[in-house]
């Protein structure tokens, strides 16, 4: 109980600002009181069903990771830890809310289902994680490999299309989120002892930057046969939200319970798993809640809402703003920052990790406002030389905060980025699909900020 008090005073003063903001704007732009009682509604089941999805994860989906880290470090065959990263990567993602939430808007705007842009997405973090947990035993240096992930997903880039790149941005900032990022990070530890205290430092961060390259190739490939000029962006069919979130969270939660339950069986060997169980149980119903709520409370009216202030001069500052308090809002950013003032024995302050996401997801937001606002303003314009910039700072910092950053980029654009800020966007542009393109600004930025910060930190670490 300990946990969830603590977890619903942190979402509670996370999601409080966003809701005071929505109030403040909807005096000078009403919206209809519906929407607006919904969204309160929504704001109390988003803070009580994350607190209560977070306390389970901590129980359950954590321990989980750190386990699976723990029989892979021991494995000695490279092919099995590369099979099991695979399968152990696509079962966590299909279980990440942010990419359920994101998969159906993407559904409306490319016409596939959205369970199957779940289980493509899915594939390319798994792919992505097995390549990661290959680094780490052959002690690869991570700008390198982020060199090599990322001139492929250029050379797609150049032949796909602006659509293409913001869903498949949009699904990387998506996958990383309050159900994967702690996993991913437990897995990278477990994996990281092997090496040594030395070692182990450098190579705990990474694997949340490696696997959300997964989701950009993958996006890239599923949306370049799909033609952008013929796309009808429909309306999805009006259903119960407590049912589509009853559903959506059974599909994300049965698949990593039924591994669990066969790992401990075959090699885990768990005399009490009660709290784990338990944690699954916390997780699936918290889920269902978070999923439930946001369906129900938030995407419409921030849509509405970006409608209204669609010809507001100043939007871009709006967009700002909601950057700012965005960062505190995702439960994602707290386990990474704390994980990174625990691995530098408090040498990089977890204040200084949460300021430099903060600048720099206000700025992100700020400029898909921009993009959406002026004509013929296409993401890769900012997207490929940001990227590129990220990857020539990696050759000129400690490799420690190339994992952080690029593991930054990740857990920055969660619940709230693939939710509100979305929709908002989407408002802002008129339709579904020139709103899409804010959380791949939104994982990228970060990127930068944390290698900028990284520079001046070199002589700390290194010294």
């Amino acid at each position: 109980m300990t946990i969830f008090r603590e977890e619903l005073k942190q979402n509670a003063k996370a999601v409080g600002p966003i809701a005071i903001l929505v109030l403040v704007l909807n005096i000078f732009r009403p919206v209809d009181n519906k929407l607006i009682v919904n969204f309160l509604i929504g704001c109390l089941g988003v803070i009580v069903g994350l607190s209560i999805f977070l306390t389970g994860v901590d129980l359950s989906i954590s321990k989980i990771g750190s386990f699976m880290g723990d029989f892979i470090a021991k494995s000695e065959n490279i092919l099995k830890v590369i099979i099991f990263g695979v399968f152990i990567g696509f079962v966590i993602s299909i279980a990440e809310p942010d990419l359920l939430i994101l998969a159906k808007q993407v559904s409306s705007a490319i016409g596939l289902e959205s369970m199957l842009i779940v289980s493509i997405i899915s594939v390319g973090v798994g792919v992505m994680i097995s390549i990661g947990l290959y680094r780490i035993f052959k002690e690869i240096k991570l700008s390198s490999l982020m060199m090599c992930i990322y001139g492929a997903i250029f050379i797609l880039m150049f032949i796909s299309s602006d659509l293409s790149h913001a869903i498949a941005f949009d699904a990387s900032g998506a996958t990383t989120g309050a159900m994967t990022t702690p996993f991913i990070i437990a897995l990278g530890l477990g994996v990281s002892k092997l090496k040594g205290e030395s070692k182990g430092e450098e190579n705990s961060f990474g694997l949340v930057g490696i696997a959300s390259t997964g989701p950009i190739l993958a996006g890239l490939l599923m949306t370049m046969s799909i033609d952008p000029s013929a796309v009808v962006i429909e309306e999805v069919a009006h259903t119960s939200a407590i049912l589509s979130g009853f559903k959506s969270a059974s599909f994300a939660i049965l698949p990593i319970t039924i591994v669990f339950l066969i790992m401990d069986k075959l090699v885990f060997k768990l005399k009490n798993k009660k709290d784990i169980m338990l944690g699954l149980g916390y997780t699936y119903i918290g889920l269902i809640m978070f999923l439930a709520s946001v369906e129900g409370g938030f995407m419409e009216l921030a849509r509405v809402m970006g409608e209204a202030y669609a010809d507001f001069k100043f939007v871009p500052l709006i967009g700002f703003v909601l950057g700012l308090l965005v960062v505190l809002a995702e439960p994602a950013v707290f386990v990474l920052s704390e994980q990174v003032e625990d691995v530098t024995a408090g040498s990089i302050h977890r204040s200084s990790i949460m300021k430099a996401l903060s600048i720099g997801v206000a700025f992100a937001v700020m400029l898909a406002m921009i993009r959406i606002k002026i004509d013929g303003f296409k993401l890769w314009m900012l997207i490929g030389p940001g990227f590129l910039l990220a990857l020539i700072l990696s050759r000129n910092v400690p490799q420690l905060f190339v994992g952080i950053a690029f593991d930054s980029g990740g857990v920055a654009s969660g619940p709230m980025t693939a939710t509100f800020i979305l929709a908002f966007c989407q408002g802002v542009a008129g339709n579904v699909a020139d709103g899409f393109g804010v959380i791949a600004f939104v994982a990228l930025m970060p990127v930068i900020t944390i290698m900028i910060m990284g520079s001046f930190y070199k002589e700390v670490i290194e010294g």
